[in-house]
């Protein structure tokens, strides 16, 4: 099975705060295709907003998934193939934080050796903002991920970015939606 990210963004935006039940009823056609395609749904990250969502899957073959939003007629902006790179569990954080999300394109390819040096160099920062790396979904070609953190709000992570120089494209707070 590999692991593949299908990105969305959504206009007029989705009703906020989201629930399951709601993100569910968002699917349903979407459920239906996937579930006969034998594509296991990871998780979804959809942001406080409405307006931007990032589902994780398990597929047999990552067209599967392109495939399955077509004949639902969900339009996507990008469906790419990951790898899941596990710093913490996203079900284990403090309470009282937030998942952050961080989308970011690197000028060059990262690679997991890169991002341990870059997190133990910049431990001190993470530490001080009170901000925890949970896990990040980085594209097979290392052009591309989505870092997923436990923080007090998506300003910090931002700043955490800008304090030690790293890239990235967008910063947003996330509900984190995951099957029963």
């Amino acid at each position: 099975m590999k692991l593949v990210v299908l990105e969305r963004t959504f206009s007029p935006e989705l009703p906020v705060p989201m629930t399951f039940d709601r993100w569910m009823v968002v699917n349903h056609s979407l459920d239906d295709c996937l579930e006969s395609r034998q594509v296991h749904w990871h998780n979804s990250l959809v942001s406080e907003n409405g307006d931007r969502s990032i589902c994780v899957f398990e597929v047999p073959a990552m067209e599967l998934v392109r495939t399955a939003c077509r004949q639902a007629r969900m339009p996507f902006q990008r469906v790419w193939a990951a790898e899941l790179w596990v710093d913490q569990a996203l079900n284990n954080r403090p309470q009282g934080s937030s998942v952050i999300v961080a989308e970011v394109d690197y000028p060059q390819p990262v690679t997991r050796a890169v991002d341990e040096a870059a997190k133990q160099q910049a431990a001190g920062y993470f530490q001080n903002m009170n901000i925890q790396s949970l896990c990040s979904v980085v594209s097979l070609d290392g052009n591309h991920s989505i870092c997923v953190f436990s923080a007090v709000s998506a300003e910090a992570v931002r700043s955490l970015y800008r304090t030690t120089n790293m890239p990235f494209q967008q910063i947003w707070k996330a509900t984190l939606i995951r099957p029963h």
